[in-house]
């Protein structure tokens, strides 16, 4: 039970983070040059931050059960639809920003 509480929360802020990442990176082309450097390309660095990011989570969430407790982890409804309603959002966000900058061209 752990293990699947953690995920859904690992899960749901690692695509809020990669998305706040992807659309920072579209607005900023220092940001976006720093992830070049780190791999060569942007979408190498965006994906490897966000495998960490997930990593990183669970391993945080399943060494302490005062932050599962604190996060209240073990409600999978609240985490399945917070994963649900941040990917959503994070779709909308990058589509805003990408139509923004489509119209303003």
């Amino acid at each position: 039970m752990k293990e699947s509480a953690t995920f859904f929360a690992s899960a749901s802020i690692t695509v809020f983070l990669t998305g706040c990442i992807v659309i920072a990176h579209d607005l900023s082309p220092d940001f976006k040059q720093f992830l070049v450097s780190l791999t060569g390309h942007h979408w190498t660095s965006v994906s490897l931050i966000t495998i960490v990011l997930f990593v990183l989570c669970m391993g945080l969430l399943l060494a302490s059960k005062g932050a599962r407790k604190f996060l209240r982890v073990y409600n999978i409804r609240l985490w399945s639809t917070a994963l649900v309603a941040a990917t959503l959002i994070m779709v909308l966000g990058i589509f805003a920003e990408l139509t923004t900058r489509f119209l303003a061209e």
